[in-house]
């Protein structure tokens, strides 16, 4: 999953054309982006009652071709220019020739945005960490359980999969867990790498908050096997076949977000569903418009697939949770 995401030749997300497989929320409208710049504005207010000391950052982590941030930023001048003429955007993204053309787009029209590849070379700030539809392309280990043991997924350069022993000893507590809830044929897709996202992202985050927009659920232990999309396709099978031409992908389970923040000592704000947190956050301002022309409808048609149930209105969720500010020694 690694390789066929990231690969620096072959790779998905190296030569992926937006909008060609899935859509997500930033491409399909800046009304994503402009509730997201009044909840950002919102908790920066927050942070100054509570005397944290400015100036704070947003952090987006996994920025791609930087479409969210230019959305974020344009609303933010608009609607809290205060806060965007001292705001300093962080854009981190792996794939290095999006984050240079980002980076190079945006400060032409922008202050202080900078980028770095990777979240490790951050320095420590004060402000919101953001992340949209990051988790599901963290790379997973991959549980089958069979003839009533829970192996381990392996995939050979031709992609053939075959089965063997565990290849982590942080796999064992999810595989024994597997062997109870799964039934035989069945798989599941262990996020090791989220946690690990989780705890460098709070040790970065000096004070403030941490939102997290993706796909996904509350588990509660049920098995979550992984998929792909390609041309807005579902493949459950083909997994493994023609690496880095489609997507690879597992919903986030969120009880491992909320239950990791709580051990690395951050905050539970708020679980919701993406609808409702656009809807609480005023994007139907975008669909008041008395417009009849053909593109205003088409416009507001896009921003109703945001929120609407059967489209990305309940499948996506929105956590968001808390780091206080350590206590200042005497």
């Amino acid at each position: 999953m690694e390789e066929a995401l990231y690969d620096p030749e072959r790779g998905f997300y190296q030569k992926r054309s937006p909008t060609q497989d899935f859509y997500t929320a930033p491409e399909l409208h800046p009304a994503f982006g402009s509730v997201l710049a009044r909840e950002i504005a919102r908790r920066f207010d927050v942070l100054k009652e509570a005397g944290v000391p400015g100036p704070y950052s947003i952090v987006e982590m996994g920025s791609g071709e930087g479409r969210l941030a230019r959305a974020i930023l344009t609303a933010l001048r608009a609607s809290a220019p205060a806060w965007a003429s001292t705001t300093r955007y962080v854009l981190v993204e792996r794939a290095r020739q999006a984050l240079l053309d980002s980076v190079v787009s945006l400060s032409a029209d922008f202050e202080r945005v900078i980028g770095y590849s990777r979240l490790e070379e951050v320095l420590p700030c004060a402000g919101v960490f953001l992340s949209n539809e990051l988790v599901d392309a963290f790379p997973v280990h991959l549980l089958e359980k069979r003839d009533g043991r829970v192996f381990e997924v392996y995939v050979e350069e031709s992609g053939r999969t075959l089965l063997s022993d565990l290849s982590t000893d942080e796999l064992r507590p999810f595989a024994e867990s597997a062997a109870s809830s799964l039934q035989d044929g069945e798989r599941h897709s262990v996020n090791l790498e989220a946690r690990r996202w989780l705890a460098l992202a709070r040790a970065k985050l000096t004070a403030g908050y941490l939102i997290t927009i993706d796909y996904g659920r509350r588990m509660a232990g049920a098995p979550n096997p992984p998929r792909s999309f390609e041309r807005h396709r579902v493949d459950d099978e083909g997994l493994t076949e023609r690496a880095g031409s489609k997507d690879l992908t597992a919903s986030v389970d969120f009880d491992a977000l909320i239950d990791g923040g709580k051990q690395e000592g951050l905050e539970l704000v708020s679980f919701t569903t993406l609808g409702r947190f656009l809807i609480e956050g005023g994007i139907a301002d975008w669909l008041a418009s008395g417009d009849e022309s053909v593109e205003s409808y088409r416009s507001r048609a896009k921003v109703k697939t945001l929120i609407h149930p059967d489209g990305m209105g309940e499948v996506f969720k929105v956590l968001i949770q808390r780091k206080n500010p350590e206590p200042t020694p005497c």
